[in-house]
């Protein structure tokens, strides 16, 4: 884990962690990445308002790639919707396993999942993942902070 929630109060400052995370390799582990966000990233003790019903709990999955281990990815990701964690997932490029990423994506996968062409073309959902977060228009998710696990994120952490 490159920080924690908790280690930043102001915007700016976040933004600088971000872009200082390492481009951690090849393999897209899912399936570590996803409980790394529901057990150590969504508690209040690392900076999760679990009592703030305005801040969206959710996490946005980037991948190029299939996951490393299909099968434990989607066990993980039902383990964190069953969290209460919205997912919404975003494939870059031909490589990903498209059935994979509609099971990650919180219901209804149509309005959770998106698909762009190359890494450049990201800004086309800017928006649209903001209005997510910021109107909550997740069905049935409670409040809580907002996590980006993106496959040349989260590697580095293992």
């Amino acid at each position: 884990m490159d920080f924690h929630l908790s280690e930043y109060s102001r915007t700016v400052d976040a933004q600088t962690a971000v872009s200082k995370v390492r481009y951690g390799g090849y393999t897209s582990n899912l399936h570590l990445a996803l409980p790394l966000a529901r057990n150590s990233v969504f508690v209040a003790a690392n900076g999760a308002r679990l009592n703030d019903p305005s801040v969206t709990k959710l996490i946005v999955v980037i991948t190029d790639h299939p996951s490393a281990d299909h099968s434990a990815t989607l066990r993980e990701a039902e383990l964190v919707r069953d969290a209460g964690i919205g997912v919404v997932t975003i494939g870059v490029g031909t490589d990903f396993n498209r059935y994979e990423l509609s099971a990650i994506a919180s219901f209804p996968y149509t309005d959770n999942m998106f698909i762009v062409d190359t890494v450049r073309d990201l800004t086309v959902f800017t928006n649209r993942v903001k209005r997510i977060i910021c109107g909550g228009t997740l069905q049935g998710y409670a409040s809580l902070g907002v996590m980006i696990l993106a496959r040349f994120l989260f590697i580095n952490s293992f």
